[in-house]
């Protein structure tokens, strides 16, 4: 039961209560919306009864539209439900409207090749959270909260600790549960592993790795077995590319396995696949995938002394990075390939390469052939 309930907070209770024609009408609507609310929330009518003090015949009597709440306790039930008073009544439009803008919002906070300062990670982390105390059940609020104080974690070299990763799995872990994007779901998943990777969760990982399905019953590769007319070739062109980025993305991330021969072969095996499925075709965002692969092969002949192919291989990946900055400013789009322009639903997770990328990788690069770039002007903006 609430104590010393606030008299405004009651005056707007009393007021929705008396602005609806019809008592009756008024008692249908709030029954069925605490018993549509705790299905949502997969609890019992014991579970609510126990949390408002009360006996759950008296639950079973609101829903059944037999008996209706006590005014001091509506308060408390939607702060079980974690939702407005007016959102219990039904009154929900000006709340959704404000939804619908703290996500708009949260949404533009984090643009493709922006890395956010401190002073707005500071106040997007704010706002952030002010939000999700209003709407604590918001996927995209949480994955959004999530992702900036992953990268507050980032910087904050000195100060990086596992309880700030500990949050941000926890909200990652929220937004998977409650969001019903199935594409964002994945997306959100991989960032879960990611940040679970860091804290040395491996446990964790394997959990999930176990939930997951084999590779051959992935839903890219599962569709390629429908052969409704019109579908088929869509499907195929999704799932190839879903593969071709999944490998690079695997050689790329894990250089030093695949680098202990000291050959860079496979990275540029790899680029010959993908330009024998894109031929003159522009690369789109799939040239942050050229650029990694041609930056690593760059990487392995560098520290083997194979000036001429560093350079080589290096030059080839300034040239991606820079179609990538172009191309990712615009929406990610299918490729005109003959064999891939079937293609709805891309990857959306890539790398996103820039200037910075590259002067990360020329920081491998022996002195002499940072030298040898360092003189040719078309790099000049890397030094």
């Amino acid at each position: 039961m609430i104590i010393g309930l606030d008299m405004s907070l009651r005056y707007n209770i009393i007021t929705a209560l008396e602005s609806t024609k019809g008592m009756d009408y008024m008692r249908i609507m709030l029954g069925d919306k605490i018993k549509e609310l705790r299905k949502r929330d997969h609890r019992t009518q014991d579970d609510l009864a126990s949390a408002l003090g009360i006996t759950n015949q008296a639950v079973s009597r609101w829903e059944m539209n037999k008996a209706y709440p006590d005014v001091e306790i509506i308060p408390a039930i939607a702060n079980y439900f974690h939702v407005s008073i007016d959102e219990l009544f039904g009154y929900s439009n000006d709340r959704e409207r404000t939804l619908s803008s703290y996500v708009e919002k949260a949404n533009a906070l984090l643009k493709p090749g922006i890395t956010p300062d401190k002073r707005m990670l500071k106040e997007s982390i704010l706002f952030l959270r002010e939000a999700l105390s209003e709407f604590p059940n918001e996927w995209n609020l949480q994955e959004r909260l999530a992702t900036f104080l992953w990268i507050k974690n980032s910087n904050d070299r000195k100060e990086s600790n596992d309880a700030a990763l500990k949050e941000v799995v926890e909200l990652f872990e929220m937004a998977y549960k409650n969001s019903d994007d199935f594409e964002r779901k994945d997306s959100i998943l991989a960032s879960l592993i990611m940040v679970l990777g860091e804290l040395g969760d491996y446990q964790k990982i394997e959990e999930i790795a176990n939930q997951s399905s084999a590779i051959f019953n992935c839903r890219e590769i599962v569709r390629t077995k429908m052969a409704e007319k019109g579908k088929n070739d869509r499907y195929v062109s999704e799932a190839f590319l879903a593969l071709l980025h999944q490998m690079a993305e695997v050689i790329n991330i894990n250089f030093d396995h695949f680098s202990v021969i000291n050959n860079p072969a496979i990275y540029i095996a790899l680029v010959e696949v993908y330009n024998s499925v894109f031929g003159d075709d522009d690369f789109g965002w799939f040239n942050s995938d050229m650029c990694l692969l041609y930056l690593n092969a760059a990487r392995i002949c560098s520290r083997n002394i194979d000036e001429a192919h560093t350079i080589e291989y290096f030059d080839k990946a300034y040239c991606f990075c820079k179609n990538f900055m172009e191309a990712a400013r615009d929406k990610i789009e299918k490729p005109s390939a003959r064999c891939l322009n079937k293609a709805t639903n891309l990857p959306s997770r890539f790398v996103y390469v820039s200037e910075k990328t590259l002067k990360e990788y020329m920081g491998l690069f022996s002195e002499k052939i940072v030298s040898q770039l360092r003189c040719n002007p078309k790099y000049a903006a890397l030094f």
